[in-house]
């Protein structure tokens, strides 16, 4: 019997099977994307490391994010819902970067609809700062935040510039840095087991998640064993040669 390449013929089967599954990898999947260095709206502790040094002028991975600070930023520390007056924006802007911090357990909800919240745990820690990027729009001055009425928190406000960096090109002629918005690099920056930063194909990436694009199989059974065979597998890290092999990641912890 000639192989069946992978497509919605298959989905149907696998539905079920995959479902049963989603949650159970959930968490993994949030955990993963922690370890590998990417570009985005980012909140808490990673959010702070990651902007700081951008706006700080060190380095950015290729196909990161620069971020540059655009005049002072402006706080307040507010009790209940409360709009911001952030003054005009400088030239240059593209996006009003947002540090909230939680002074009381509650819940936010920014100006294009994205949340975040903190609990009591949270408190004087990393877990209490959250970072948000809102894209700037001509007219956009203020920023409203709506929480709790008893909910007290405090918010710094800047306009920045954000730009996303090309992705560089090794002696291969291969593509190397982070996950962005225009997709993903032949290799992929992530973190080792080891703390060890390098890069890992895009190829091994999507095999140790369990991608089956482009892949061939004679059933749903063949499929379903061929994911789990693959999912989790430890892939090397490589130097951005692509040659030297730095360490080790696994997908999914």
């Amino acid at each position: 019997m000639s192989g069946l390449k992978f497509d919605e013929r298959f989905s149907k089967a696998l539905k079920e099977e995959l479902a049963t599954r989603v949650e159970q990898t959930a968490r993994s999947k949030n955990r993963r994307r922690a370890l590998l260095w990417g570009t985005g709206t980012v909140t808490g502790v990673v959010g702070l490391a990651g902007i700081g040094a951008a706006a700080a002028g060190l380095f950015v991975l290729p196909g990161g994010e620069k971020v540059t600070p655009l005049g002072a930023a402006v706080e307040a520390t507010y009790k209940g819902s409360a709009t911001m007056d952030l003054g005009a924006p400088p030239e240059g802007t593209t996006a009003v970067q947002l540090q909230l911090t939680c002074l009381t357990p509650g819940s936010f909800i920014y100006p294009d609809g994205a949340t975040s919240s903190c609990t009591t745990a949270d408190l004087g820690g990393a877990l209490s700062d959250s970072i948000y990027s809102v894209p700037y729009t001509p007219g956009l001055d203020h920023i409203s935040i709506t929480t709790e009425p008893e909910t007290q928190w405090k918010i710094t406000a800047k306009y920045v510039n954000e730009e996303i960096l090309p992705w560089e090109r090794n002696a291969k002629g291969e593509t190397y840095g982070v996950i962005n918005d225009f997709g993903e690099p032949d290799l992929i920056a992530v973190a080792a087991t080891s703390g060890q930063s390098g890069y890992v194909y895009k190829k091994d990436l999507n095999e140790a998640n369990g991608n089956v694009e482009g892949k061939k199989f004679s059933s749903p059974e063949e499929a379903m064993a061929w994911i789990d065979e693959h999912r989790g597998k430890p892939i090397p890290v490589y130097d951005k040669e692509g040659e030297t092999v730095v360490g080790e990641f696994i997908s999914g912890r």
